[in-house]
């Protein structure tokens, strides 16, 4: 998912040549103050541009609900596929997200229900109340954490080495998975995007963490998350494997297999059944 200031033509304009799945138009941290009625104006328009390729379109609105409101008013005009809502702090905030955009849904002849949420966790308060959050609404599909402005009240700096926020990380991926949602997310930061090597590892130790997916900000990221995080071609390979040698033993009337000195038994044939799935949804 690439973010793309709304406010930006130059951006917007080549937004649909880079690859992502899908673009976030965004109103809130990359739009000043004195741009944002502006942007609103444009979205529309900008939310046809980015999507011509067939990539979803996400608009990222503001905090609090004084401001969001306008958002919500121009998002619905230009029908995006969900809505990026910042700084969750809690279940009630979803909640009354979720009267709003069906309010607007009703007034706009959207289908109720169609607007997908993506909630972003960037506070120790909405850190805290992550289960809750993610249960609270059927829209939710995607949870993140907002690692910037997590670590700036936590007054922790990423760049330092021995920094670890892996028990922040773990937290977002147990309640996503808990409760049938996408953990989106990066196990570091992803502002330094002129490191190429270091950034496809992130991308690795990420997806080995349990996320699926990430967002970023720099087109030059997107071709490194999709190939991240998408199985490669010797996983599938492994995975068909796996899952021949399981049915093999079935046969055979047992429900435990050997494979190159391995063990194969339900949850691992499982998990290759669920990388095959995931494979031939992004082909």
């Amino acid at each position: 998912m690439l973010f793309v200031p709304a406010n930006r033509p130059k951006f917007v304009h080549s937004a649909h040549e880079r690859g992502a799945d899908a673009i976030i138009l965004d109103l809130e941290d990359s739009v000043p103050v004195a741009e944002k009625a502006s942007a609103r104006e444009a979205l529309k328009e900008a939310s046809r541009m980015v999507g011509r390729n067939g990539a979803d379109v996400f608009i990222r609105v503001n905090k609090p609900f004084e401001i969001a409101i306008y958002d919500l008013d121009a998002a619905i005009e230009a029908k995006p596929a969900g809505v990026v809502f910042p700084k969750v702090e809690t279940a009630d905030e979803v909640k009354i997200l979720n009267a709003l955009v069906a309010e607007r849904e009703i007034r706009g002849g959207i289908p109720a229900g169609t607007l997908e949420f993506m909630l972003l966790i960037e506070s120790a308060a909405g850190l805290e109340q992550v289960s809750e959050i993610a249960s609270c609404c059927s829209r939710t599909g995607t949870l993140s954490l907002g690692m910037e402005d997590l670590s700036k009240e936590l007054e922790i700096d990423l760049t330092r080495p021995g920094t670890d926020l892996s028990w922040a990380h773990a937290r977002i991926v147990m309640s996503a998975r808990a409760h049938g949602l996408f953990p989106f997310g990066l196990v570091g930061s992803l502002a330094n995007f002129s490191d190429a090597e270091a950034f496809r590892s992130l991308v690795a130790a990420s997806r080995q963490f349990g996320y699926v997916g990430a967002s970023c900000i720099h087109p030059a990221q997107v071709s490194i998350l999709n190939e991240g995080f998408a199985p490669s071609a010797e996983e599938v390979t492994e995975a068909k494997a796996v899952i021949a040698a399981y049915e093999e033993a079935e046969r055979n009337g047992t429900a435990a297999a050997s494979l190159n000195g391995r063990m194969i038994d339900v949850p691992i044939v499982e998990r290759a059944r669920q990388l095959l799935r995931r494979a031939s949804r992004e082909n």
